[in-house]
């Protein structure tokens, strides 16, 4: 893998997160700005983004090769959990601060990050497969992970109807149906959808920056747990990712999709559920913003290794 190509990917989403910041501390945009673009994200931009990856003709070796990346995933999630729970539990924090660094430790940010990065790497074939590598992220992303942010103080993680059928939820089912029966969408229709779902990745990161200027710059850098958090997240995991994948003697994409995204720093929406479900948002930014400036380095370094 080329580690500047790379490099640059990370490095200009980085630069966008750095806008919001710069944004708000200007004042140019209010802080009840975040709220409603973190919907606007989340019910729109987010939902286009999904159907678009999603919208190609069907083949059975796709669908073969995404079969298996589907079940890659899958234990990739089932790790994941079981490394957050361990994690949390070894790092004694209170319950909002638990429920942001198990849900950085659980999702990555495939979907802001993780689409560009593929795209970057393996082009037009690795878009379709990283949209079947996602399904299971989608799916417990907006179930598992939207309970563990929206529970709160509470000890217990409910299964609410409200929590699994949203919009990014609805836009996945969607999206599989697309491309099983390999429907035709009108292109004004698949345009718009294109357009709108285009812009989920710079909004995303603006809006995490826009929630990080609202703290100081000396508490920015300060919690040690976050670090903890991000080595796990960047390295640990697609380190492991990498090394059981390669005893399989696995083709590029099935063992460099798998290990790119997650390699990818903390999900941005752990600031956008954080700040929609009243949990602790800032955390969920500094979570996001310290990982990914750490991954401008860890992710190529990681890609570096996949071929």
């Amino acid at each position: 893998m080329d580690f500047f190509v790379t490099f640059n990917q990370i490095l200009i989403l980085f630069m966008l997160l750095l806008v919001g910041f710069i944004t708000r501390k200007l004042n140019i945009v209010d802080a009840s700005f975040s709220k409603n673009l973190s919907n606007f994200l989340f019910n729109i931009t987010l939902p286009a983004m999904i159907i678009h990856g999603m919208n190609h003709s069907f083949s059975a070796e796709i669908l073969t090769n995404g079969v298996w990346l589907i079940v890659i995933s899958f234990g990739i999630l089932a790790f994941s959990y079981v490394v957050a729970v361990l994690a949390v539990k070894w790092l004694k924090v209170d319950n909002l601060s638990r429920n942001i660094y198990q849900f950085g430790i659980m999702f990555s940010n495939f979907g802001f990050m993780g689409y560009p990065v593929v795209e970057a790497l393996f082009g037009e074939e690795g878009i379709l497969y990283v949209s079947m590598f996602s399904i299971p992220i989608h799916f417990l992303f907006n179930s598992l992970g939207i309970m563990v942010i929206k529970r709160g103080e509470s000890n217990s993680v409910k299964m609410e109807p409200e929590n699994v059928i949203n919009p990014p939820f609805l836009a996945t089912i969607a999206g599989l149906f697309i491309f099983v029966f390999s429907l035709k969408i009108p292109e004004p229709i698949t345009m718009s959808i294109k357009m709108i779902g285009s812009t989920t990745t710079p909004l995303s990161m603006i809006l995490s920056g826009l929630i990080l200027a609202n703290a100081r710059p000396n508490e920015l850098f300060s919690n040690y747990k976050v670090y903890i958090v991000s080595f796990i997240r960047l390295i640990f995991l697609p380190v492991i990712v990498l090394f059981i994948l390669k005893a399989f003697h696995l083709n590029l994409l099935m063992i460099g999709i798998p290990v790119v995204i997650t390699a990818m720093p903390v999900a941005a929406n752990a600031s956008i559920l954080a700040e929609k479900y009243d949990g602790n948002a800032y955390l969920g930014a500094q979570s996001v913003f310290i990982s990914t400036l750490l991954s401008v380095l860890t992710i190529p370094i990681i890609a570096y290794f996949i071929a």
